[in-house]
């Protein structure tokens, strides 16, 4: 019985050595505690484009507006009824996402119109109303999330903004050449472009691909603890 107790502060001690020698081992070789998953954050990043646009309050947005926080962007037409619908619900559901997570909600969502000669602010409005009640489907927190994270906008000249899009967010968008396809008068990208606080894009994510809007999650938890 003595030989055992006299061995009790030897245990206690390696037992202690063990624990320490793990959580050291975690600091080492796992420093970040974040998301495990794959990331498509861009190394380097690259600077997003200024603009300007309107919203469906009519209210002006600008690049100088979204400095300090991070956001996510698409693109849309109120007219397209094939992607375009497809990409808003990825958006409604991203919505609901920041809302669960504290550490998410100074995160924003922005949809721009590739269509701005048409979808001026009373199309949005009509727009939102629209296909809110499906986005929510029938929840009403997942609507004041909508309402909360998400715009919907359009610029003033629709050659400028195709310009920006194109050369600025470096995505595809141009007159629907396809006559097969009926769906929309306009083709673009069903990316969606993660921007950091600095004005820097930082990810392209493909709002039709859920493993896609999956990383994206990840990627704003990684990008909001860094």
């Amino acid at each position: 019985m003595t030989k055992h107790l006299l061995n009790l502060p030897i245990l206690l001690a390696a037992t202690f050595c063990l624990a320490a020698c793990a959580v050291i081992t975690a600091a080492v070789f796992y420093p970040d505690a974040g998301p495990a998953g794959p990331t498509k954050l861009l190394d380097p990043p690259l600077p997003a484009p200024d603009f300007a646009v309107t919203d469906q309050d009519g209210r002006t947005i600008t690049q100088q507006d979204m400095l300090g926080q991070v956001w996510v962007c698409d693109f849309f037409l109120t007219r397209c009824t094939g992607v375009c619908p497809m990409l808003g619900q990825a958006m409604a559901h991203l919505a609901t996402q920041l809302d669960a997570d504290p550490a998410l909600q100074d995160v924003r969502l922005i949809s721009f119109s590739v269509d701005p000669e048409h979808d001026r602010p009373d199309i949005l409005v009509d727009y939102r109303a629209k296909w809110l009640p499906v986005w929510a489907g029938g929840n009403d927190r997942q609507r004041e999330a909508i309402d909360r994270y998400w715009r919907h906008a359009a610029a003033d000249d629709q050659d400028a903004f195709w310009a920006l899009v194109n050369r600025g967010f470096l995505l595809t968008v141009g007159p629907n050449t396809n006559p097969e396809d009926t769906s929309t008068p306009i083709a673009h990208s069903s990316k969606l472009v993660l921007i950091d606080g600095e004005g820097r894009i930082r990810g392209y994510y493909d709002g039709l691909i859920p493993e896609e809007m999956d990383t994206l999650v990840d990627d704003l938890r990684r990008m909001v603890a860094e």
